[in-house]
């Protein structure tokens, strides 16, 4: 048995068809940033989360325990990614600094500050600019991983470096 419809209602359905194809066509999501300024993410250590643009897991910035100072080493580093980041028009990012578990949530959220703060300043000296809220202690709210074992610990114990467009 075969189903025919009037002209006048297969034309509709074709239409109708039509447009729900057109409806489910998606462009890319379009990120904000040039072509060149991706490249400098990338060419950064930087990936692309559901947050912004990231320093991926090898770039991450880690600290030993009770500690919020950057050695000069990672100060450089810190201050030429900044730079480069400058350098294609990206002058701004949110700096989250994170700890362990270990010592009391008051304490973490301080250290955590610290931590976000020593980051900020070589990219402040390398021509970034933040305002307050972009500097943001999370303390030991945002783990990466247990808290239980040093090595859980150690991933817990950084700064994190965001960058969305502007």
């Amino acid at each position: 048995m075969t189903c025919t419809f009037p002209p006048s209602i297969r034309l509709f359905l074709v239409t109708a068809f039509a447009a729900l194809l057109a409806a489910c066509q998606s462009t890319p999501p379009t990120t904000g940033f040039s072509a060149a300024q991706i490249a400098a993410l990338q060419s950064q250590g930087f990936v692309e989360t559901g947050l912004g643009w990231e320093l991926s897991m090898p770039e991450r910035l880690l600290f030993p325990s009770n500690e919020s100072s950057v050695p000069a080493d990672q100060q450089k580093r810190i201050g030429d990614i900044a730079a480069k980041l400058v350098s294609v028009g990206i002058t701004t990012a949110r700096i989250e600094g994170h700890t362990d578990s270990t010592g009391t949530s008051a304490y973490n959220l301080t250290l955590s500050q610290a931590r976000a703060q020593a980051v900020a300043a070589p990219m402040q000296a390398s021509g970034m600019q933040f305002t307050a809220d972009q500097i943001v202690g999370r303390g030991e709210t945002l783990p990466l991983s247990s808290n239980t074992t040093a090595e859980g610990r150690q991933d817990n114990r950084r700064v994190v470096v965001i960058v969305t467009p502007q």
